[in-house]
């Protein structure tokens, strides 16, 4: 039997889409644009946008025959990855090569950053607690370490979410100094190998200025040369200085912990000049000092002397660890750079105003819209993004639109390239979106979505996907930001293309519409109106905390309510299977900590915002699958900040896991199924005389509506339908999708 294409009914998604529903003032006969009637206020508050901001630091050990495998859920994930014990000047015999143990082990470890939306950034040392000349006895064998990470394909495995690699490697720390072979000229060889190995074009990070000038074959002194740099053709260590050095930057770990940040410079003026040229299209990052009393000998560190540093030099990340007392100074306009609106931020605290601008930061100052246009008809959209943030994108961003209504959404590929949205610059942005000709009249939301690290699923829609900084702009199950509506009407040309695409990007041309009403996106907040339900609640209590449940097939996602306020939050749950008395225990910790009373918890995802935590558990690490009994679930939030604390508890007995499956193909239409139950009958036909002779007591749906006007598509609902249908049941017809049905 033949299909076409849904217009699924779905309820209207709280997801902030309010203001894209506001009175549009231009008239469809007006070529004036329409304002969105969007807040293009910038919004305070942290945005875990991915490949920014605070790294999530994970200090792996590997040894001979035991690498442990880790299942992060950060959106920076920074590995140190030490590799001592393969080398003679930490394990005290020989060197020894990398094993099979160790690349399937950190294989796994990245397909659990792919699964939980992770990107992701490593730095290779020899020594993690500061020990003298922790390196292999020779340098050839430091390099042959390298060599096998290229031949396993180590950093291609990373693939789509490695955004930069730390040079790493020798010296203590893997910070390049206190080792064997810290001279300039042997960081100067691992820089260019690192460059060979590493796919293009993923930065890589060195510790000072004078190794980018040793490797460029250039004095330290000419490093703010931007005319000498941009002749360079080769030095003694790269044979073609302008195919690489775009790639370069710089992880600082004194940060702001003297003048010099404790020997990264020898000129701060001069050579974070060359920085800020560097970072254009590479990483700046590093940590800040661990020593406060020391710091504050200088003035450096200072907010107002810091921040246009940091914009200057466009840090892109820094530890979790952010200066304290940054807490004690409050941000204004002595700290303020010239070129960008920060008067959102007026009061806040300067520690709140640097982690809230790591990297990039978009807010959204103006967006207008084509306020009507009929079905296989073009719209504009124009709307200008101002980059507030101390750095613009490095790695590769693909953009789309979206087209969205009630829950059903089509999209398509477009050119924008949101790497140009540099910090302290607004950019203006114009989009003309070619509509299907069969579209449902309506008004639809345009979304705009960017995308870092692993490929837009529509599974999976919020992995890797920017936010802008605005209210009410944010959809959490599509990970995209609203641009406003357009009322679209029905058109009295013939049918047309049914693609919807950007014009000039057609290869992108989106042809199918999807629904998200099966999607769970474990983000810490119910982001549509079909994620969480009252079905789904299985446990409540009079104080407001609840519980609830959902599956899908290979995942159990469980939902609960707790009271906010903990200063430091632990959330813990808990589950008890049925079958043999097997207990779990699982928790999250603030400062990104995890502890599973098993063995691995990869897969296992946690989020919260506010009042609202959700875990993700997949079936197989649990032992359970649908239908399966589990004698409790308890899920707790502890402040591990005020002496571990219960704030909140529930628990949900004799729960059974929900034997369901994840839906996440095409929305088809089955032409004649008037009352929705999957089929063609002679009840729909009955449904289709009892609507027309009573449409307020016998009502259909907008999609029953559409699936019954079969025998005339686009005349309406008749007899002629129900006639057609009897005959289809009983087997004179097959239905398909022709303009007219002989009856």
């Amino acid at each position: 039997m033949a299909h076409i294409l849904s217009r699924v009914f779905a309820a209207a998604v709280p997801l902030a889409v309010g203001a894209a529903l506001l009175p549009l003032t231009a008239s469809s006969e007006s070529p004036e644009l329409a304002d969105s009637g969007i807040d293009y206020t910038e919004a305070v508050g942290t945005i875990p946008n991915p490949a920014a901001g605070y790294t999530n630091t994970i200090w792996a050990v590997c040894k001979p025959n035991s690498t442990p495998v880790y299942s992060p859920t950060g959106k920076l994930v920074l590995f140190f990855i030490d590799i001592g014990a393969f080398s003679s000047g930490m394990n005290g015999g020989s060197d020894i090569p990398l094993d099979d143990t160790f690349f399937e082990s950190w294989h796994q470890t990245f397909e659990n950053c792919r699964k939980n939306g992770c990107t992701v950034a490593v730095r290779f040392r020899y020594d993690a607690n500061g020990k003298d000349d922790p390196e292999p006895a020779t340098f050839d064998a430091l390099m042959s370490h390298i060599d096998q990470l290229n031949e396993h394909g180590f950093f291609g495995d990373i693939g789509d979410m490695l955004v930069y690699v730390e040079a790493g490697f020798v010296g203590k720390w893997g910070e390049q100094h206190g080792g064997k072979y810290t001279s300039l000229p042997y960081k100067a060889q691992l820089l260019q190998r690192l460059l060979e190995v590493v796919p293009d074009p993923v930065p890589v990070t060195v510790r000072t200025p004078n190794i980018f000038a040793e490797w460029a074959g250039i004095k330290l002194s000419e490093i703010n040369d931007a005319e000498l740099i941009d002749s360079l053709r080769s030095s003694t260590y790269c044979p073609d200085i302008q195919k690489y050095r775009s790639r370069i930057g710089l992880y600082d770990d004194g940060y702001m912990g003297s003048d010099s940040d404790l020997g990264t410079y020898s000129d701060r003026s001069a050579e974070t000049e060359w920085l800020g040229r560097q970072t254009l299209t590479s990483y700046f990052g590093g940590e800040f000092s661990g020593n406060l009393e020391f710091a504050q000998k200088y003035d450096t560190y200072l907010p107002e002397n810091a921040i246009p540093e940091m914009y200057k030099t466009h840090l892109s990340y820094i530890n979790s660890n952010i200066f304290q007392l940054y807490k004690d100074y409050t941000f204004g306009e002595n700290c303020d750079v010239s070129g960008v609106d920060n008067s959102a931020y007026y009061g806040s605290t300067a520690f709140d105003f640097i982690r809230d601008h790591l990297g990039y930061r978009f807010v959204l100052r103006d967006s207008r819209l084509t306020p009507e246009v009929a079905q296989d008809g073009t719209a504009r959209v124009e709307f200008t993004v101002e980059n507030t943030g101390f750095a613009g994108i490095i790695p590769a961003c693909t953009p789309y639109v979206i087209l969205e209504k009630d829950g059903v959404y089509t999209f398509a590929g477009c050119n924008t390239d949101c790497r140009k949205w540099l910090s302290r610059t607004k950019t203006d942005e114009a989009l003309e979106l070619k509509l299907p000709a069969d579209i449902e009249a309506g008004r639809w939301n345009v979304w705009f979505k960017m995308n870092i690290g692993p490929q837009w699923k529509v599974e999976a829609p919020d992995k890797g996907a920017v936010r802008f900084a605005n209210n009410g702009t944010w959809n959490g199950v599509l990970g995209a930001n609203l641009l406003g509506s357009i009322n679209v009407t029905e058109s009295e040309a013939p049918a047309g293309d049914s693609s919807f695409c950007v014009v000039g990007c057609e290869d992108g041309a989106g042809t199918e519409m999807y629904t998200y009403r099966n999607i769970i996106t474990v983000d810490g907040a119910v982001s549509h109106a079909f994620e969480w339900t009252s079905d789904n609640v299985i446990a409540k209590a009079d104080d407001g905390t609840e519980m609830s449940v959902r599956a899908d097939g290979t995942y159990l996602y469980v939902m609960a309510k707790l009271p906010a306020g903990a200063d430091a939050p632990v959330y813990n749950i808990q589950l008890h299977r049925a079958s043999d008395n097997e207990y779990f225990w699982l928790y999250y910790a603030s400062n990104g900590f995890v502890y599973f009373n098993k063995e691995s918890y990869g897969g296992c995802l946690c989020k919260w915002s506010g009042d609202t935590v959700e875990f993700r558990l997949p079936f197989d690490i649990f032992g359970i699958s649908g239908g399966d009994e589990l004698k409790d679930i308890r899920v707790f939030l502890q402040d591990s900040g005020n002496e571990w604390k219960l704030m909140g508890n529930i628990t949900a007995n004799s729960v059974t896991v929900p034997d369901t499956e994840a839906e996440f193909t095409v929305t088809k239409q089955l032409l004649g199924d008037a009352n929705l139950d999957g089929k063609v009958t002679v009840a729909d036909a009955v449904a289709i005389l009892q609507y027309i002779a009573n449409k307020d007591k016998y009502q259909l749906s907008s999609e029953g509506r559409d699936n019954a006007d079969v025998y005339a598509r686009g005349d309406g609902i008749t007899a002629s339908d129900a006639l057609t249908i009897q005959r289809v049941d009983s087997g004179l017809y097959e239905l398909g999708d022709l303009p007219v049905m002989p009856v």
